[in-house]
């Protein structure tokens, strides 16, 4: 059986994959320890890799063409549409800390991504249906004529129900995309070398589906919204996530699954805590001393999570300082004393902070692509032949064409 349990000491359990210090246990879908011959593996990633696919498929089509729905069908104005689509973007993004939480304290990654994906595609369906029905929005007229200044915007239950619909897919489409990944790289044991190896693969594969299904949204589903409809367009959207979750379910009885192991946030919040509270005590002039140390742990309990002490950030360090009370030790809260390895992880997640900061630049460029560069080419003559016209998202695919070849 396949077991990744807490220990205290050495696992003898036969045939299984044992990370000693680690509180990981991997089960299948009845809570069952899994088996590596029935569950995990390159099998049962492939149908976290549709999901992927399908579900960015769907959220690319409706953000890289949402402003020219927000100004023709909504008639809200190119400033307030601008704004629309970036918030929107941005909430997607924001909301994935949500979703990770939520995977980590209280769902796991498969619950929490059929659970939102579902939200995910109520929202295609809703903003699919306000599309359909001229009565769920403002009269018609034409913007780019004299009659444009006597446009309607959308107002009252009309607007409440684009944004509603509009954040539903932010809120589902926030809580899956953090979790795709990360059940896709659960499926693989980390500690065997051929698994390692799958495992990388697995990443290439990965990226390779966001690509394809990002390619495929770009072109062919916004053709189809700029021919057929915008109300066509989400439908396909809704259709695609529909197939992602499809996807998601066949894989059930083969999955490794992490169960729930605590918020991520809290041990983060502990190092700060400990290291404000003890901030005049002085470190150890021995690094081994402190607590959590290398040193005082044996070999057979080392692993790969035990991290070594750095000399980065050491006014962390003060977290690790056990508390002297004459002779003895006073046995001391979370709160007041860390490990090493707690304190390093902090210290590496600091460090990519930096990181961080670069894509929000990136980001700020890149939503100009998706809302006045789609405005821009609506207004230019894009007829390349006497029967061809190229889409005005001519250039929204090209970055994406690049990445994945």
């Amino acid at each position: 059986m396949d077991v990744e349990s807490r220990g205290g000491g050495q696992n003898n359990y036969k045939g299984g994959e044992t990370t000693i210090g680690e509180e990981i246990t991997t089960v299948d879908w009845r809570g069952r320890p899994s088996n590596p011959i029935h569950h995990g593996g390159m099998r049962a990633a492939a149908f976290v890799l549709g999901l992927q696919g399908f579900e960015i498929m769907g959220i690319a089509a409706v953000g890289n063409n949402l402003i020219t729905y927000v100004i023709n069908e909504m008639h809200f104005s190119l400033s307030k549409s601008a704004n629309i689509v970036t918030n929107f973007i941005g909430t997607v993004f924001i909301l994935a800390l949500l979703g990770g939480y939520l995977s980590d304290s209280h769902l796991g990654c498969f619950w929490t991504m059929l659970i939102f994906g579902f939200v995910e595609l109520s929202g295609f369906i809703l903003l699919s249906v306000q599309a359909h029905l001229p009565q769920l929005k403002p009269p018609h007229c034409n913007i780019g004529t004299n009659d444009g200044d006597s446009c309607v915007e959308a107002k009252g239950l009309k607007a409440l129900i684009f944004f509603v619909a509009l954040y539903l897919v932010a809120l589902g489409s926030g809580c899956v995309k953090p979790n795709m990944i990360s059940h896709g790289a659960d499926q693989f044991n980390k500690d065997s070398p051929k698994q390692s190896k799958r495992l990388s693969t697995y990443f290439n594969a990965a990226y390779f589906a966001f690509s394809v299904g990002e390619l495929v949204a770009l072109t062919v589903l916004v053709w189809v919204q700029t021919h057929s409809g915008m109300d066509v367009g989400f439908g396909v959207s809704a259709a695609a996530m529909a197939m992602g979750l499809i996807s998601l379910v066949c894989g059930t009885v083969v999955y490794r699954n992490k169960p729930p192991q605590g918020s991520i946030f809290t041990p983060i919040a502990q190092v700060f805590v400990a290291a404000i509270l003890k901030r005049k005590q002085v470190c150890p002039s021995n690094p081994q001393m402190l607590h959590g140390s290398q040193s005082k742990v044996p070999n057979h309990h080392l692993n790969a999570a035990t991290l070594l002490r750095t000399d980065r950030f050491r006014f962390l360090d003060k977290a690790c300082i056990k508390v002297q009370d004459g002779e003895t030790t006073t046995k001391e809260s979370p709160w007041s004393l860390c490990t090493v390895t707690q304190v390093e992880q902090v210290k590496t997640l600091i460090s990519v902070v930096p990181i961080f900061a670069c894509t929000i630049i990136f980001n700020t460029i890149l939503a100009q692509l998706q809302t006045f560069s789609v405005q821009q080419g609506s207004a230019m003559d894009t007829q390349l032949t006497k029967s061809f016209h190229i889409p005005r998202h001519r250039s929204n695919p090209s970055p994406t064409s690049c990445s994945s070849s």
